[in-house]
């Protein structure tokens, strides 16, 4: 049989196995008040899994019978190699590894509005033809030299990119940020084309990012509410089926976190507590009491009889100690300048609300990395004045993941990605800033933020990779420039610097095959972190 994943194979396995012993050990299991039915399972089939295969299946009990036999069964089995995640280093702070969080603007975003690139081949910036910035949407009154580019907002500053005075995204930004959150900001940009308003590119790298961390999540490797494989709408970089995912769209969703049954995925060979001879101390009494109960009990069994030290997956990691909503250090006092409070902003769109909530995983080390998907950015043909609020949301969700990762004293690396971009004739819009008219994947560029626990991260260079006067993506340097999955490994690459993960980096490109393609002189806008 063919399995999707490494979890799938682990599940049929065991449940093969937990069949061939129920069957020995049917008669001393049953009682007069409760009789187990056999599953119908079958080689030629997959493992159920809907609510109509299992119930065909006759596994009427549910899910919780399913995981039931079968953590036991991979404590019983030491040829898994299985080893409990520790997740005592859970809850953030200046020691954790920073979060990764990828925004998706689906559609074709410009961030080449927010943040003009030069024709830079050097850390000096050097503007490109006027015509170029045109097709930016950007008249000749607001390009450089005209007007000068900025990295202060309000009183609030930060470090690396300068980016333009008139940018809806970073006045979003820096509306709901504090100027203390802004003072440990740093900013970088990566011009790089990719296809138009289309799933194919591959620039979703939270995959790739959650390996080169050493998949320290406390309770999933990946969160986010999309449908690709890193939970967002773009493809990944890199797959990995064998890390643990849990959607997250909104506060009532923090249970798929926190479900015990979702032990089943946190097993892995990084962990510190063995688990695998848990089994070998049990009686064959307790183990047949122990199967007739659900998961959770079975869970809650074995930590009080202390078989288990992930007694935190039921006691710390609560839902009430997820929900952003019930946490003073969020709660309490208003956003930037914004004059609305954490849970004022979340109520006016899902977008917002998701980036409170991976703010505060991410920078607490309960999650990996996650992805947050925002669609309308397929915005030409709307006029200057849509675009400019569909930029203003977009910087404002941003925004609110960095300022909650810097109440709850973690940090954050964010990467602003699209499926293409778009162009201008130059026509139309308001103050010399034009409206955008068609779709243009050759305009293409990523904005990364990386968000310090305690100071802004040592920058080495604001912009990697180039544009042409012509306004459209250099092609002619860097391996970045014409790739959208080169352009999401160098935004990993940018991320292990910040994290202090170059070593892990060069391991994990090689396990999978691929050479380091990236130098630190041309391809880090961030100091590697020592």
């Amino acid at each position: 049989m063919k399995f999707k994943n490494r979890r799938e194979e682990i599940l049929t396995k065991a449940a093969e196995a937990e069949k061939a012993q129920q069957d020995a050990q049917k008669q001393a299991e049953m009682s007069s008040s409760y009789q187990r039915v056999t599953p119908n399972l079958h080689a030629d089939h997959r493992m159920p899994s809907t609510r109509r295969e299992l119930l065909s299946a006759g596994l009427i009990g549910g899910m919780s019978y399913v995981f039931a036999p079968t953590f036991l069964s991979m404590m019983q089995k030491k040829a898994y190699g299985l080893e409990c995640k520790d997740v005592s280093g859970a809850g953030g702070g200046a020691n954790a590894m920073p979060g990764f969080l990828t925004f998706e603007f689906s559609g074709g975003w410009s961030a080449a509005m927010q943040a003009p690139p030069g024709k830079n081949r050097n850390a000096t910036f050097e503007p490109i033809a006027a015509q170029g910035y045109a097709s930016l949407a950007l008249g000749t009154n607001q390009i450089p030299p005209a007007i000068n580019l900025t990295n202060t907002f309000g009183g609030n500053t930060f470090v690396g990119k300068d980016v333009h005075p008139q940018s809806r995204f970073f006045q979003g930004m820096m509306s709901v940020m504090s100027p203390e959150a802004a003072a440990k900001l740093g900013v970088a940009i990566m011009p790089c084309q990719s296809g138009d308003d289309t799933r194919n590119n591959r620039a979703n790298v939270t995959e790739f990012v959650a390996r080169v961390q050493g998949d320290q999540g406390a309770l999933a490797s990946l969160a986010g509410s999309g449908q690709s494989s890193a939970l967002g709408r773009t493809a990944s970089a890199f797959e990995d089926p064998s890390l643990a995912r849990a959607t997250v769209a909104d506060e009532s969703n923090l249970t798929n976190l926190v479900d015990p049954g979702l032990l089943a995925t946190l097993v892995t060979k990084n962990g510190a507590i063995e688990i695998t001879k848990a089994a070998s101390k049990l009686s064959e009494t307790k183990l047949a009491s122990l199967n007739e109960k659900l998961m959770s009990q079975q869970v809650k069994d074995l930590v009080q009889c202390g078989y288990l030290g992930s007694a935190d997956l039921l006691t710390e990691f609560t839902e009430d100690r997820l929900r952003p909503s019930l946490d003073a250090t969020i709660t309490t006092g208003q956003y930037g300048t914004s004059g609305q409070t954490a849970m004022q902003l979340a109520a006016q769109n899902e977008a917002n609300q998701q980036a409170i909530i991976m703010g505060k995983l991410l920078s607490e080390g309960l999650v990996s990395a996650g992805t947050i998907e925002m669609g309308g950015y397929d915005y030409h043909g709307r006029g200057r004045a849509q675009q400019d609020d569909r930029d203003l949301q977009a910087g404002v969700a941003v925004g609110l993941a960095l300022e909650t990762a810097h109440r709850r004293g973690g940090s954050l690396f964010i990467a602003c990605v699209s499926d293409g971009s778009v162009s201008s004739r130059g026509t139309g819009g308001v103050d010399g800033r034009f409206d955008f008219s068609a779709d243009s994947g050759t305009r293409g560029m990523t904005i990364m933020l990386a968000l310090g626990a305690a100071a802004a991260p040592e920058m080495i260079r604001p912009q990697i990779g180039a544009f042409a006067d012509s306004g459209a993506v250099d092609t002619s340097y860097l391996v970045t420039s014409n790739s959208a999955q080169l352009a999401a490994f160098g935004v990993a690459y940018n991320y292990a610097a910040f994290s202090g993960r170059m070593s892990q980096f060069a391991t994990e490109m090689a396990s999978i095959g691929v050479a380091n393609p990236f130098n630190e002189q041309e391809y880090l806008g961030f100091a590697p972190k020592a």
